[in-house]
This record gives structure tokens, C-alpha cells and sequence, in this order.
């Protein structure tokens, strides 16, 4: 099953810097791979982590994990 990765920022820097909930623009094929994907997309933004927060979607559009999941 195909999963999507939205990433929001909850402290955005400015308004001109865009929307701050974007997803990431590739699909991935395991929980795992996606949300893999999204801690390595989240360190290479530089902001503190505590900034930034992802959601896992499945291909319905149901979460079915994000950053704050203690299980994940």
C-alpha cells in the first residue's frame, strides 16, 4: 500500500518562507519506508524538532502515524 508523508512546521519563520504544511513529493511503499523518509527530511531542515511534526498517510487519506506516536 502506498503512504504519503505531510510535514508541518508548527513555528513557521515568516509567512514568505510558504505554506507550513507541505507533503513530501515521492510515495513509499512501507510504514517504515515513510516514515524513515520523514525524520531524515525533518533533520535536513536544521530547525529544532521540537518545530516540526509529520503525519503517515495511507492511500485513503487516513493517518496512521505521526512524530508524537511513542510506538513509532
Amino acid at each position: 500500500m502506498p503512504y504519503t508523508v505531510e510535514i508541518t512546521l508548527a513555528d513557521p519563520p515568516s509567512a514568505e518562507d510558504g505554506l507550513p504544511i507541505y507533503a513530501l513529493p515521492e510515495t513509499f511503499d512501507t510504514l517504515a519506508d515513510a516514515k524513515e523518509a520523514a525524520v531524515g527530511h525533518i533533520a535536513k531542515l536544521g530547525r529544532p524538532r521540537s518545530t516540526v511534526m509529520f503525519t503517515v498517510m495511507d492511500r485513503d487519506g487516513v493517518t496512521v502515524a505521526t512524530g508524537d506516536d511513542s510506538a513509532t
